[in-house]
């Protein structure tokens, strides 16, 4: 069985190696998603701000200090009042902050005033800016509400000196803090397993429909199950040859990264560290955790290939429904925003996506202290990852007798 299910293997690889521009066609539109996540993570928070500082003090040079450190709310321009007004007038600039000329003298007095001019056409960006400003305003006098406070800020609780009659005592969840593009680098991962072993193996069910081999696999004695197993192991080996590469360059130039988790509530994972009767595999477990996430993940998706490869059988079509499931999956399996921040009804069909829950589970190995929920998503992965290969034995086994 095994030799039947390898020969499968090295053909629909062999098919794959004379197919580069199918290849290029699955991946295109995952790599065409990380560029625009690229794009979005140098624009998002960063608006083209003027700064006009009439006022020449030290408590006016302590707040442009203020407002020229937060590199991530603006991209700041020093410019004089005419030419930042002309600025705001052409739309190259989205506001212009004016440390007036009398603020080192309004400050003890408790009246001064920096004025914000801001282009208030988009509410988002406009409400972006006006936080932005007002975090740097109260840093002046309370610096644990600045961006050094929200990135280093108490963590334990702690009190500290405030001038408000309010203090905000913060707990973090977490040790560290990532960036937008490194949170977003997993679903865009997501996205390309989806795209090569979904497109994948339905690319080679529809060609041998299309090319008649159908009726020959039938008539041949390897049987259902290792024709099914081969196809899907054909996929999974394609999939960890383009996928395994991206995740080590993406632990090399640390845009991913594990946070050891304090504990875990997955048995399985302390299995697969362990071993059986003590024997170390000599691998951390949540290198196993994350090793199992992709694996069942892969053959879901290359399950559900073959399912789709089954229904439609013309490349044509193939390449519209697989391009458009994939999108579907990548965006409700919580693409652009975490599942738990979607509408109610998005929310209860992406507790039906196996990508949701590989999306969740590989944020929490990577980002997350604890992985108290990794369990679940393993449970859930591997639920699917069965249901799909039984589905598509199932249904190839009714479309090899209609080939017939």
């Amino acid at each position: 069985m095994m030799k039947i299910v390898w020969a499968m293997t090295k053909n629909d690889l062999a098919i794959w190696r004379r197919s580069p521009l199918a290849l290029a066609a699955a991946l295109l539109p995952a790599f065409g998603m990380g560029l625009l996540i690229a794009m979005l993570t140098g624009s998002v928070g960063q608006q083209p701000v003027a700064l006009v500082v009439e006022g020449h003090g030290r408590f006016a040079q302590r707040l442009t200090e203020i407002l020229k450190g937060d590199t991530d709310a603006y991209l700041l321009t020093e410019m004089k009042s005419g030419a930042a007004e002309k600025a705001i007038a052409e739309q190259r600039a989205a506001a212009v902050i004016v440390v007036p000329e009398n603020f080192d003298q309004a400050v003890p007095s408790d009246c001064a005033v920096v004025d914000l001019y801001i282009n208030n056409v988009n509410i988002d960006v406009a409400d972006d800016l006006r936080r932005s400003v007002a975090r740097s305003v109260a840093e002046f006098d309370a610096p644990q509400l600045g961006l050094l406070g929200e990135e280093e800020g108490p963590s334990a609780g702690e009190l500290l000196p405030n001038p408000f009659r309010v203090a905000i005592a913060e707990h973090d969840l977490r040790q560290t803090t990532v960036t937008f593009l490194q949170y977003q680098v997993v679903p865009i991962l997501i996205l390309i397993i989806i795209s090569i072993s979904l497109f994948g193996t339905a690319f080679l069910t529809v060609r041998d429909f299309e090319n008649k081999t159908m009726k020959f696999l039938l008539l041949s004695p390897a049987g259902r199950l290792p024709l099914v197993a081969g196809r899907l192991l054909s996929g999974t080996l394609l999939t960890a040859a383009v996928i395994v590469p991206l995740f080590a360059l993406g632990f090399l130039d640390h845009h991913l990264s594990i946070c050891k988790p304090e504990s875990t509530a997955a048995p399985v994972i302390k299995f697969l560290a362990s071993g059986p009767c003590g024997f170390s595999f000599g691998f951390p477990r949540e290198i196993a955790a994350l090793g199992l996430l992709l694996l069942t993940l892969t053959i879901t998706m290359s399950a559900l290939g073959i399912l789709v490869g089954l229904i439609f059988r013309c490349e044509r079509m193939l390449v519209m429904v697989t391009l458009n499931l994939a999108s579907y999956l990548f965006f409700l399996g919580g693409g652009f925003s975490t599942v738990a921040f979607l509408p109610w009804p998005l929310r209860d069909i992406a507790a039906f996506l196996p990508t949701s829950y590989a999306v969740e589970g590989i944020r929490q190995i990577l980002f997350y202290n604890e992985a108290s929920g990794l369990a679940h998503d393993l449970g859930c992965l591997v639920g699917s990852a069965v249901v799909a290969v039984g589905l598509a034995a199932f249904c190839m086994n009714r479309s090899l007798r209609y080939a017939a």
